[in-house]
């Protein structure tokens, strides 16, 4: 019983400091990062119990342990927060399968005897490491960002700033309502869109139909890629399947005057977020982004 009343000490503890972690960011994708380094901690300090059980005799082994139970259940469970909720690359399951293995062997020694007991504990004591080791992983893997764009000064921003939870790839016009509505395989005046837009899309993605006339999902099996599409006013707007698959610049940089209005319906450009899609920019020498077009606008011209 008392190794439950610890772990829900933990568990208590993650689900405050996720709470105002998420209010002080202002979301949940913006403070993911900062809950997965705390978790990272926490289970670092719980792993010094190893030293008491084995080579330090300063303090009482109880209470050592019940310092790990809730240390240990705590930075877990902040961990499982973390990578629950959009485990979206496999290191992000890996990292979310090992806190939950962890969580689960350290409840099983706490509950069983002899042999058993002692091959959960040594269990235990292996996936520790390498859930930190996988942490640390996830964390390089996902800030990997240099080959497209890198990172840093003002950019060094949470990911979710940019890759927004409900991606816009491009709105079209409602004329192809209908053929959405007929057709097995999407339409190929919307494939070009997706290739004008900078998106790849097999040919043979399915239309699933949720709602008639306002709702579909195009299913691509060959690139494995779901995209949500929904009715929207006089237009048809098109999501991505996942946020890190599209971005958005206009988080942080103002789009919305009337001259930059101007200039992108001036050549027929209705959306403009993703800007590096048609623009570069040059950061340390190294240009980003793809050049289509070669204009300068001058709003007195």
């Amino acid at each position: 019983m008392k190794v439950f009343i610890q772990i829900g000490h933990g568990v208590i503890g993650a689900v405050v400091i996720s709470c105002v972690c998420i209010w002080q960011a202002g979301s949940y994708g913006e403070a993911r990062h900062t809950i997965s380094i705390i978790g990272a901690i926490a289970i670092l300090i719980a792993s010094l119990y190893l030293l008491r059980s084995r080579w330090v005799r300063w303090g009482s082994r109880q209470v050592w342990l019940k310092y790990h139970q809730r240390l240990a259940s705590l930075g877990l469970c902040l961990v499982l927060f973390h990578s629950a909720f959009q485990p979206l690359a496999w290191h992000s399951w890996l990292t979310f399968l090992l806190a939950l293995s962890n969580l689960g062997t350290g409840i099983a020694v706490s509950l069983t005897a002899r042999n058993v007991r002692k091959l959960l504990l040594r269990c235990h004591l292996v996936l520790a490491p390498i859930l930190l080791v996988s942490i640390v992983f996830h964390g390089q893997a996902k800030l990997d960002h240099d080959d497209f764009f890198p990172l840093t000064d003002v950019h060094d921003v949470p990911c979710a700033k940019c890759h927004t939870s409900k991606p816009l790839l491009f709105h079209v016009e409602t004329i192809y309502q209908q053929e959405l509505d007929t057709s097995a395989t999407i339409p190929e005046d919307i494939h070009w869109r997706f290739t004008l837009h900078n998106t790849e899309i097999s040919s043979t993605a399915r239309i699933i139909i949720k709602e008639v006339g306002e709702v579909w999902s195009l299913v691509d099996k060959e690139l494995n890629r779901t995209y949500h599409v929904k009715k929207e006013a006089d237009q048809i707007a098109l999501y991505a399947d996942s946020p890190y698959r599209s971005y958005t610049c206009i988080t942080c940089h103002e789009h919305n005057t009337p001259e930059l209005i101007s200039a992108h319906e001036l050549h027929g450009v209705s959306d403009f977020h993703r800007c590096l899609v048609c623009h570069q920019t040059e950061i340390d020498g190294i240009r980003y982004g793809r050049q289509r077009v070669n204009w300068e606008y001058d709003p007195n011209w």
